[in-house]
């Protein structure tokens, strides 16, 4: 199963966008990994917009994720999702994540 999402992505190398996008696109590809197929609604631009400083230099992110929607499974979760941007490549490492109920 594919993955729905509010927002568009485009494939590609990740080293085109905004910090804040890079951040988010990290934190879907988080999510995607934990979901195993299961289709999920995030709303990409929220993510990116909740970009705030975390601790040690690190960005963290949160936004509402609704998982198997429109199924009766359907669950609302939040995601909350911590990366780090490094000099060495342009796309920042997801290091805390979790689905806070």
């Amino acid at each position: 199963m594919a993955a729905a999402l509010a927002a568009c992505g485009g494939g590609g190398e990740p080293a085109a966008g905004t910090p804040n996008e890079l951040a988010a696109k990290a934190c879907e590809e988080a999510s995607t990994s934990r979901l195993d197929g299961k289709l999920y609604e995030l709303d990409m631009a929220a993510l990116a917009a909740s970009m705030a400083d975390a601790p040690n230099g690190e960005k963290y992110l949160t936004a509402p994720i609704v998982i198997e929607p429109g199924l009766t499974s359907e669950v609302k979760q939040i995601v909350e999702c911590t990366v780090r941007f490094s000099d060495a490549k342009p796309a920042p490492d997801v290091v805390g994540f979790r689905f806070n109920w």
